[in-house]
């Protein structure tokens, strides 16, 4: 995080296409290379998920192409671009198959088209194609519509897919507000350590626990508006804005799932989640923000776009 401050963030504008090549290129390396891990093909050297690095990387990569402008594009060109940058990405992250990176990368491009010079009924309608070809065959789907009824209906079948939410309800009402006591021994939930490390956390220290971490993301939020409120050229804030975005999406569906008001998918918790590249990966996210914010005031504008 401290190193990747340290780079001027004007450097990465040049380099738009390049990462958004890089990231195209790590799954074509993960398809060829990757062994087959929960049946997820996307690990690449030193088990690197590539669903957790690409979409920073293809966030980076849309905001300095997000940010490019030109005077009088043509509708061709703008559509062009929404292929690309967010049709594309989401056909890769469905390869390997990671619905959960799909839809956490839709989301955030859709924001950051909303908040690009582009009008916003482009983005309303990259959210309907989203929908209709993704979201929509996903949930229509036998497993999709059992995990959806077992999450609306978790009372109908507590033994099958309404398991784990009842397991979730039954950990964070019997928490309290000191907890069963750190380390407590939870077998009901899998992957505690990762896709439910915040109901464990409640369940373990309590909702005085819970509480303070809520407020710590709520100001984590805060900071990033402020930062982007602050930061002056286009390619800065686009970045502030995708890469905050996906934190904020993050810890918004991580909390969600983890108290039973979402449905349950493999998103990690922000900083808090087991896993040492993820954690690598949002360290250097934030590093790369924090250079937006410490330029704010040393930045020269040329027609609005960043000199390199």
């Amino acid at each position: 995080m401290f190193f990747i401050s340290r780079i001027h963030h004007q450097r990465l504008y040049r380099y738009s296409w390049m990462i958004y090549g890089l990231s195209a290129a790590l799954f074509g390396a993960a398809h060829l290379w990757s062994p087959q891990i929960n049946g997820i093909r996307g690990y690449i050297i030193g088990g690197i998920s590539i669903k957790l690095l690409c979409p920073y990387l293809f966030i980076i990569a849309a905001a300095g192409l997000l940010s490019r402008v030109e005077k009088n594009e043509g509708y061709g060109k703008v559509v062009g671009k929404i292929i690309l940058l967010g049709v594309l990405p989401l056909l890769l992250f469905a390869s390997i198959p990671s619905f959960a990176s799909l839809l956490l990368y839709a989301a955030t491009f859709s924001f950051m088209l909303a908040i690009s010079r582009y009008v916003r009924p482009w983005a309303a309608a990259y959210l309907a194609f989203v929908t209709a070809a993704f979201l929509l065959p996903m949930l229509l789907s036998e497993r999709g519509h059992d995990r959806l009824l077992g999450y609306l209906l978790r009372h109908r079948d507590p033994e099958g897919d309404g398991y784990l939410y009842r397991q979730i309800d039954e950990a964070v009402q019997s928490a309290g507000w000191s907890g069963h006591g750190f380390g407590s021994p939870m077998q009901s939930l899998p992957y505690i350590h990762s896709d439910h490390i915040f109901t464990y956390l409640v369940y373990s220290m309590g909702w005085t626990f819970g509480i303070l971490v809520s407020i710590l993301v709520l100001f984590f939020i805060i900071q990033l508006v402020s930062m982007f409120k602050s930061a002056k050229d286009p390619y800065g804030k686009m970045l502030i804005s995708g890469l905050g975005a996906l934190f904020v999406i993050q810890f918004l569906w991580s909390l969600g799932m983890s108290m039973g008001l979402l449905p349950l998918s493999a998103v990690p918790f922000p900083f808090l989640s087991y896993g040492g590249s993820q954690l690598l990966v949002q360290l250097a996210a934030i590093g790369l923000i924090y250079s937006v914010y410490r330029r704010k005031d040393m930045l020269r504008l040329k027609d609005g776009i960043p000199n390199s």
